[in-house]
């Protein structure tokens, strides 16, 4: 009974709202030839004395929503390039008001100043594109390394305190970076990103870019670009972008790339393994070359505002080898012995993936839309390691083989519902995903802790949530989330089922919030809930041979990380901080363990036990003349202790990002960007002092645009990490990789062709 007048009340809910929305005057303003005209100026007037009543202005779909007014009241209209236009209030809904274009042209206009390209939101920050120097660097991957809260090193992306981010183009998925690279930056109206990511989202979620293209043009459209890295280890890249869309909305497209990739490396590693202080010291020097090749065709049928559309992708790395040579220092062993070492690392793989997608939106104003995706993944990969060591007493030759194959099922359904002052989603989730996986090594000493074996993984996870926005007058705001999910694992090793690694739970993950925003200033006070699952790889049973003094080990005994967010931010203008407080329960993390009968060390991926952290943001944004200077820090202090002897991690880290854009002669935009990592602690890694200088140019020239950029230009960066626990000390100090000179040219001819499905499978490709 009681389940009975819940729905009844949620329904009597929902069709007050709706009825509520009925009362409200809408439309949609477009111009003869029927294209959107967003933020038109909409005045509702009086029938009687022609007295302005009330007003708003036509968002960027070219709708808009007054409240209640009279019959035969006046409907004025107007906007930049068009005629002024009157309509006569006949029924809530007008359908499309149409405006002539202006005949009187204007003559060039040259504004000086300024613009703000960015605008808070309650759920993070937006950048407009439209007339930003950012649309002229080539490619969206060029234009976002360069946005405000984004750490970039190379072709990896991070959020600045909220981790590496889940990309969207146009709420559709993206299923592997280099997409990014085919997408030209001139292409997209405004990028999103979010550090409040909401029951929306997959539970693993911590950071979302959403990239928004402009409208497609008719006919043929296309991409074509060369690049290629300058190093010790120089490769080019090449990709070709077509699509095709006629004016009945039915629209095909293909792309493929090619990209060949490598670099060299030299380090210093320094393992020590026990209180008596042996160690084992490594110097070596590390080659990768790799090749990577894309194909992806796919198609669209867009009517009436709904979209239809099945998009096929290819993925191979035919080819991926890391080759090292070691000299090694050791007194592990009785005798202290120097060792020379070579090893061979080669991985190949190939993924195929199929996305099926429908978009339907219904009522007066289009406000409701339902949203469905299927996916189908089937990924195969391979790797094996040949090591080679000869010393004074040790002679090696050490063979290691590991395979996987993924199937992924996944679906999932969205229904939203927008009016005035509030916003409903309410949607489902469902996904299977089977890894099979299966290890082996010739080495007769490793038999007497590791068997050869296979694992096998089964996942089935359902997700509901709903959630709901509401506008309070008209400086407040607030979202109320709650998404809930449940997990089915079972686990098999060698074809039997593991009882104590076979589980099923549940996971409530709310989300709540309350913000303000007065013009420019602005704050909020969110919390919510994450959940981040392990990797398959890190859950196999599986091992790798580094040296006769350390093992790489997965652990099937793995649980999912919790962390529980408190966050409170503020926004003045050109300047943000954001105070972050994080509870985090069971946190996957680096650990090293000593087996003192085998004289080795094991590493592998743990549980930590829960511990707290504290993180301070703070951005700021100048424009000075032509100088246009960023800065961005970030303070996090953690209270982790672990380890058998148990250890403090809790020196503070302070991370600085500096981002300089130069306005230089025959509009060239010049680039200058410095990141600064200082020591501390992150989980169990300790970081030493290390920074890195970039330095660009780019300039655009019609349909043309070149790019280069000299990264590490001044070769200062070092990875230095420190991992200490359990009584084995692991310190690595590596150069070299980041040094290189990127040159890039980009054609685009007409525009992209968007592809609108969302992707339901993206969370568990990611596990892969």
């Amino acid at each position: 009974m009681n389940l009975q007048k819940a729905i009844i009340c949620f329904v009597s809910f929902w069709l007050s709202i709706c009825h509520i929305s009925a009362q409200q005057l809408s439309g949609k303003i477009v111009s003869r030839e029927g294209n959107i005209i967003p933020y038109a100026n909409v005045f509702l007037l009086s029938n009687q004395d022609s007295s302005f009543v009330r007003g708003t202005v036509s968002d960027e779909n070219g709708q808009f929503l007054l409240p209640s007014y009279t019959h035969n009241d006046i409907l004025k209209v107007s906007a930049i390039g068009y005629s002024v236009g009157y309509f006569t209030c006949k029924g809530d809904s007008l359908g499309n008001l149409e405006l002539k274009d202006n005949a009187k042209q204007l003559n060039e206009v040259v504004v000086k100043g300024h613009r703000n390209y960015v605008k808070t939101t309650n759920m993070g920050i937006t950048i407009s594109m439209t007339d930003n120097p950012l649309s002229k660097l080539g490619t969206a991957l060029d234009a976002i390394k360069q946005m405000p809260l984004i750490d970039a090193i190379g072709n990896d992306i991070s959020v600045l305190g909220k981790g590496t981010p889940v990309f969207y183009i146009d709420n559709r998925k993206v299923r592997d970076n280099n997409e990014l690279s085919q997408l030209s930056s001139q292409n997209i109206k405004n990028v999103e990103i979010i550090t409040s990511p909401g029951a929306k989202y997959e539970a693993d979620v911590k950071s979302v870019i959403i990239i928004h293209t402009k409208k497609k043009e008719l006919g043929w459209a296309g991409i074509a670009r060369v690049s290629g890295v300058f190093s010790e280890m120089s490769h080019g890249m090449a990709d070709l972008d077509f699509s095709y869309n006629s004016d009945k909305g039915l629209g095909f497209y293909a792309n493929g790339d090619y990209e060949g990739d490598g670099f060299k490396q030299k380090g210093y590693i320094l393992e020590q393994f026990n209180s008596d202080l042996n160690t084992t010291k490594t110097n070596g020097k590390f080659k990768r070359c790799s090749q990577n090749i894309k194909l992806a065709v796919g198609s669209s049928y867009d009517f009436n505002d709904n979209s239809l559309g099945i998009r096929y992708e290819f993925r191979r790395t035919p080819s991926d080898k890391y080759d090292t040579r070691n000299i090694i220092e050791t007194n592990v062993t009785s005798v202290s012995q120097n060792l020379s070492s070579t090893s061979e690392k080669f991985s190949q793989s190939s993924r195929h993936s199929l996305n099926s997608y429908a978009v339907f939106k219904f009522g007066k104003m289009k406000n409701y839309e339902f949203t469905t995706d299927v996916d189908y993944v089937y990924n195969l990969s391979s790797n094996s390691s040949n090591v080679e060591e000869l010393g004074n007493s040790i002679e090696n030759k050490i063979a290691t083989a590991n395979s996987a194959k993924n199937n992924i099922v996944a679906a999932k359904a969205n229904l939203s519902a927008r009016w005035k002052y509030v916003s409903l989603n309410l949607g489902g989730q469902y996904s299977f995903t089977r890894t099979q996986q299966t290890f082996g090594a010739n080495v007769a000493e490793a038999k007497d802790f590791f068997e050869d074996s296979s694992d096998e993984e089964r996942q089935h996870l359902s997700a509901g949530y709903i959630a709901a926005n509401w506008k309070i007058g008209k400086k407040w705001s607030s979202r109320t989330e709650l998404r809930v999910e449940y997990t089915d694992f079972t686990y098999l090793e060698n074809g039997k089922i593991v009882p104590e690694q076979t589980k099923g739970f549940s996971d409530w993950l709310p989300y709540i919030s309350i913000n303000y925003q007065d013009g420019d200033y602005g704050f909020g006070l969110s919390y919510n809930t994450v959940v981040v699952r392990p990797s398959y790889k890190m859950l196999a049973n599986s091992y790798t041979y580094s040296s006769h003094t350390l093992w790489f080990m997965g652990n099937p005994l793995l649980k999912s990380e919790l962390d529980r967010n408190l966050e409170l931010s503020f926004n003045y203008h050109q300047t943000s901080l954001a105070f972050t407080y994080v509870h985090c329960m069971r946190e996957l993390a680096s650990a090293y363990f000593y087996l003192a009968d085998k004289q080795m060390n094991i590493y592998k991926v743990i549980n930590l036990p829960n511990y707290n952290y504290f993180q301070i943001t703070l951005g700021q944004r100048f424009n000075i003349g032509n100088w246009h200077p960023s800065l961005y820090g970030l303070l996090k202090v953690q209270n982790l202790k672990y380890g058998e002897p148990k250890n403090s991690y809790d020196t503070p880290r302070f991370s600085i990002i500096v981002r300089n854009r130069f306005d230089l002669p025959w509009k060239i935009y010049g680039y200058f960007d410095g990141m600064w990592i200082g020591r501390g602690n992150s989980s169990t890694n300790y970081t030493k002092n290390r920074v890195i200088l970039d330095m660009g140019l780019n300039k655009s020239i019609g349909s043309w645009a070149f790019t280069i950029y000299w990264n590490d230009c001044f070769k200062l960066w070092h990875q230095v990490n420190l991992v200490e626990t359990n009584g084995v000390s692991y310190y690595q100090n590596l150069k070299g990789a980041s040094h290189n000179v990127f040159v890039s040219a980009t054609y685009t001819f007409n525009k992209k062709k968007n592809y609108k499905g969302k992707g339901a499978a993206q969370s568990e490709v990611n596990r892969l």
